[in-house]
């Protein structure tokens, strides 16, 4: 028995590998090439957190009304929320994938598939140090699946946490329509929808994903990512150029909150934007109350050079 759990503790053992961020030398190398994203299909989870191929949970972009300003904690107690005890891995993702590519598996052939957040966490390591992470990593034939390692109990948010991570959630909701502007303006629509997003209930279950390929220098990536929403109508081709991805942070009062802000939040928000090719980050600036004060779009591109 003994012998048993040492070899099963030694197997488990070789099985991590841990990356040294030192010296910070060895990262002063060429840029590798990244090429822009090209989706390759999209899907949804619905209310029951089911998988959906289709786009029934896109949503539209139309500016908050903040005058009066709203309260981003408003609705807390009511909320649905997603139940992160069940891990899903990336099983939605290759569900999608598989019902996309099953008479042509060729095409789903790349040498990494994974979470757009995976890549993200990889892409701002060096420029966060503090902020460690883990993720599980399979190969099977010539592609290695990477996804997010369960947390611990340890890692679970405080209260404050919690009612800061809502906000966010519902700023999404007073800034989305489910039907596209010019439709809902048509039907004569469009008041009753944007007044109604105040009482809209949070739902976390409800997500749109879109998956697409990339690579970055010789490997190939197949990558998803939850799109908050689009600003009008998806094409058909290349809709990553009109998605808009959705941010809170607090206001920024102070020169240090300012540079706080730049380094690491922005950081993060340029990250994820660029790796899914999406050219807008739409900001609310809250205060710890979740008082919505402002809220500021920036260009994804140009966000390197602030």
């Amino acid at each position: 028995m003994g012998d048993a759990q040492s070899s099963e503790t030694t197997e488990m053992r070789t099985a991590i590998r841990r990356l040294s961020l030192h010296p910070y030398s060895k990262y002063r190398i060429p840029c590798p090439r990244f090429n822009e994203p090209f989706e390759l299909l999209s899907f949804s989870y619905d209310g029951q957190r089911k998988v959906r191929f289709d786009d029934s949970e896109l949503k539209y972009y139309f500016p908050p009304i903040i005058n009066p300003p709203p309260c981003l904690l408003d609705g807390m107690d009511t909320q649905i929320r997603r139940d992160h005890s069940k891990n899903e891995h990336i099983d939605g993702l290759l569900a999608a994938l598989t019902r996309r590519y099953s008479y042509a598996p060729n095409e789903f052939q790349s040498d990494f598939v994974m979470y757009r957040g995976m890549i993200t966490r990889i892409f701002v390591t060096p420029y966060s140090a503090r902020d460690s992470w883990a993720m599980n990593a399979t190969k099977v034939g010539s592609t290695i699946y990477i996804e997010d390692a369960p947390k611990s109990q340890a890692e679970e948010q405080s209260d404050f946490e919690q009612k800061m991570t809502y906000t966010g959630y519902k700023f999404e909701t007073l800034c989305l329509l489910d039907r596209p502007t010019h439709q809902l303006r048509r039907d004569g629509l469009l008041d009753s929808a944007l007044l109604s997003r105040s009482n809209t209930v949070v739902d976390t279950n409800r997500e749109y994903c879109s998956v697409f390929r990339t690579r970055l220098g010789s490997h190939s990536i197949i990558s998803g990512a939850e799109v908050d929403c689009i600003d009008q109508e998806k094409p058909g081709t290349a809709p990553n150029r009109l998605y808009r991805e959705l941010k809170t942070s607090g206001i920024l009062d102070s020169p240090r909150k300012l540079e706080m802000f730049e380094r690491h939040k922005l950081l993060k928000f340029w990250a994820q934007s660029f790796i899914a090719g999406i050219p807008t980050v739409t900001v609310g600036f809250r205060d710890n109350d979740g008082i919505l004060h402002n809220v500021e779009d920036f260009r994804t591109q140009d966000i390197p050079r602030l």
